[in-house]
């Protein structure tokens, strides 16, 4: 027998479903509500702020489309009941005028059948259930006749205005047939009678245009003609007759997705999807080209990545690039990879990195696409390898944010929660964090959509009273101003209350309905700020407590618990990397060095025994100011004693204090259970 100890460097490496005598030391059992940072350790996850209510009732699978025009303008459209909604940041509804009706807004699961890109003040929007069409109308004008160059044609003083003649070329031409029409002055290249040349525009992509004063306008795009050539020299595009499955803007074209081909508008034209003439090539003309590959490849999306394109089929991936110029002579799509992805689920690009969605067993993997720095092909790890069954099947939503390496998941399956993927490349393109954890709303929450602007994150969040707008600020080191430190309470909202001297109430009046709250005195209060004060609630839009309260403003919320547990112990060799499975460990005690917390919890839980608890309060001797929020650092130590098989040990926070939490040491008694021979 023999007395060890060892420390777990830091708690920030995440869940792992791997047997515990393979994992990491710093990988976890469970990890919820807490945030995986490097720089400040294991800390208690923000929370959720309030910041409108956006509407009364149910929109069901509504889609959420967020518009970030600039640092003072952004929207919130919303999709549902084949109706448009817009809001700004502040629950404000913006006027949106139908001059077309609102047909086009028609589908069962509005989430899944709507896509949407926004380009300065206009937004389009694609219903990926209408298939697009050609009006009847046909280019007009009788043939006279065939000339093999321009310069065969009559004279000048023997046409009339409207003549129409074809110039079939000869073996000196490197152009189809064209038609060109006597305008009263010169030839002109038209259309070839008889063809049909307008897009139906009731079947197109519509427009969310920003009027000027500030309303809004859903309608028709005004989409150009067909206007020179033939079917052969300038054939109708292939979205034609089928449904378009994603809209994008790509080196200032606008983009479509349609069965196999990626459609590509004239560049600086967004509305223009046929050739200016058919005697040349332009660099501007559009573009409109297939996927090659042995299997079905139906492109699903189109991302932007670093320089070139990413096209999404179920079950391969395309990389399109080109040189300087995006232009039909240069285009070029090659296959990069192939796996299965989620078709619902939209990759999105991430720094010098892209991250999709895959189902799996029902469960949902993600992987990160990205180029071999040396040998500069191409590869899509899955991220998600160390814990397969974590993330639930269902997953509609991939929101990276590129300044603090964050991936955010969200599945239908558990709609209020979370799945956090935290990440840190380090010198020499080493990735030095992996790290998964799930952060858990309100059971009642449903999470339509989100985004991520700077260090916020935006949710649109369902619930039975009604769509809110809440955010998630996950800048390092913040702090509420007034508290010195951030009072986690999720919803939360500052209030100022109204005093009644005859009953000694006061009362909070709240922009939502909630039955769960806890009220907290603000920085205003003084010596009395952060207690949490006795409180009823007469309604669930209301809470009240004993006494005047109504001089400073107070935080309301509902309180959230971070859970932390640490994967079973195992005694492992000199490097800290493979078990030795033929030793006993019997836990001593355990220590975790705390920074900056006021309270935390560590509860122990041998096997088939009950659990039993050590708890820091924020008070610690010599260091507590009577009537002030404590927080300190420090260790909190929990004396053990028994085998670590089979044991449980979580670090516990279900107040509105700060926790973070840097690393752990444990001591046991180690004992052999076999002898090597």
């Amino acid at each position: 027998m023999a007395l060890i100890n060892r420390s777990i460097p830091n708690l920030y490496q995440g869940v792992s479903q791997q047997s515990a005598s393979m994992r990491l030391p710093t990988q976890c059992e469970v990890q919820e509500n807490a945030f995986s940072s490097i720089v400040e350790g294991l800390k208690k996850r923000p929370p959720t702020r309030h910041l409108a209510k956006l509407l009364n009732g149910n929109v069901g699978d509504a889609y959420v489309h967020v518009i970030n025009r600039d640092t003072s303008e952004r929207y919130i459209v919303i999709v549902y009941s084949g109706d448009l909604k817009v809001y700004d940041f502040n629950g404000n509804q913006k006027i949106v005028a139908f001059p077309n009706g609102k047909g086009y807004l028609t589908a069962t699961t509005p989430r899944e059948a709507f896509a949407a890109v926004t380009v300065a003040d206009y937004t389009f929007f694609v219903n990926k259930t209408v298939a697009t069409a050609m009006t009847g109308a046909t280019a007009p004008g009788t043939i006279k006749g065939s000339k093999q160059r321009l310069t065969d044609l009559p004279a000048a003083g023997t046409n009339t205005v409207g003549d129409l003649w074809e110039i079939s070329g000869d073996a000196a031409n490197n152009f189809d047939n064209y038609w060109v029409k006597w305008d009263g002055s010169v030839w002109r290249e038209t259309l070839k009678p008889g063809l049909k040349y307008q897009f139906d525009a009731s079947t197109m992509p519509y427009q969310l245009v920003r009027q000027a004063d500030g309303t809004f306008t859903f309608q028709q795009a005004t989409w150009k003609d067909r206007i020179v050539g033939d079917d052969k020299s300038s054939p109708i595009s292939s979205f034609i007759g089928r449904t378009i499955s994603d809209v994008f803007f790509h080196r200032n074209r606008l983009g479509f997705c349609s069965d196999e081909n990626v459609i590509f508008s004239s560049a600086g034209d967004f509305f223009n999807f046929w050739p200016e003439t058919v005697t040349n090539i332009l660099d501007s003309d559009p573009i409109d080209v297939s996927v090659n590959h042995t299997k079905v490849a139906i492109l699903r999306h189109a991302v932007p990545f670093n320089t070139s394109l990413m096209l999404f089929a179920d079950q391969v991936q395309f990389q399109m690039s080109a040189r300087d110029l995006l232009t039909p002579k240069t285009v070029n799509i090659n296959v990069t990879t192939e796996f299965e992805m989620n078709p619902k689920c939209k990759p999105v690009g991430s720094g010098q990195d892209l991250y999709f969605a895959v189902e799996k067993g029902g469960y949902t993997g993600v992987r990160e696409y990205y180029v071999q720095p040396l040998t500069y092909t191409n590869d899509a790890s899955e991220v998600t390898a160390h814990c397969p069954k974590y993330i639930p099947s269902g997953a509609y939503r991939i929101i990276s944010s590129n300044m603090e390496d964050l991936l955010f998941v969200l599945n239908t399956t558990n709609r209020n929660e979370i799945h956090v993927y935290k990440y840190f490349w380090g010198g020499d393109n080493e990735k030095v964090q992996s790290s998964w954890s799930v952060w858990k709303l309100d059971t009642e929450d449903h999470i339509l959509n989100g985004e991520v602007i700077n260090n916020n994150l935006y949710l649109v969040v369902q619930r039975a009273d009604g769509l809110f707008l809440e955010v998630i600020n996950f800048q390092a080191g913040l702090i509420d101003d007034d508290m010195g430190v951030l009072v986690h309470l999720d919803h939360k909202v500052q209030l100022t209350g109204t005093y009644n001297a005859a009953t000694n109430l006061t009362t909070w009046n709240l922009p939502y309905e909630e039955d769960k709250l806890i009220v907290v005195l603000g920085g205003g209060f003084g010596s009395s700020a952060g207690t949490v004060l006795t409180t009823s609630q007469p309604t669930l839009t209301s809470v009240t407590a004993v006494g005047d309260y109504s001089a400073h403003p107070v935080y309301v919320g509902e309180l959230y618990t971070m859970r932390y547990q640490l994967s079973e112990i195992f005694f492992k060799d000199n490097n800290d990397k493979s078990s030795v499975t033929h030793y006993q460990l019997m836990l001593k005690n355990l220590e975790v060095l705390y920074t900056k917390t006021g309270y935390l919890r560590i509860e122990v839980t041998p096997e088939r025994r009950t659990p039993y608890t050590y708890t820091f309060s924020g008070n610690t001797i010599g260091s507590s100011v009577l009537g002030t929020i404590n927080i300190n650092s420090g260790k909190l130590r929990a004396p053990i004693y028994t085998s670590t098989k089979g044991l449980k040990i979580e670090f516990i926070n279900d107040t509105y204090l700060p926790c973070y939490l840097q690393s752990a040491e444990w001591e046991a008694i180690l004992s052999t259970l076999s002898r090597r021979i």
